[in-house]
């Protein structure tokens, strides 16, 4: 059994925001890389829709996304893209 957490998380910019939430984005990718239990931290575009973004995330353990959510890249994330993106989250498991 694995411990590690994946999530997928879709941000899709409002109109007039995209830049603001790419930019946003762009730096929390930059400063998570780093932090521990972050196996991976990688954004992604959607080639039809260039207001909707993808952070594929793996974590170590449940308590390790937990500190994340806690740090300050994440809540400086929160906050900068407050009204100007929806937001979901997909937590994966591994079908095998």
């Amino acid at each position: 059994m694995h411990d590690n957490i994946t999530l997928v998380a879709t941000i899709t910019a409002r109109q007039g925001a995209r830049e603001k939430v790419l930019l946003a984005l762009k730096t929390v990718e930059r400063d998570v890389q780093g932090e521990p239990g972050c196996l991976q931290y990688q954004l992604y575009m959607n080639r039809e829709n260039d207001h909707q973004f993808m952070m594929i995330e793996r974590w170590q353990s449940a308590l390790m996304l937990e500190k994340h959510t806690q740090a300050a890249p994440f809540n400086t994330l929160v906050h900068a893209i407050d009204g100007m993106a929806d937001l979901q989250v997909t937590s994966l498991t591994s079908a095998v």
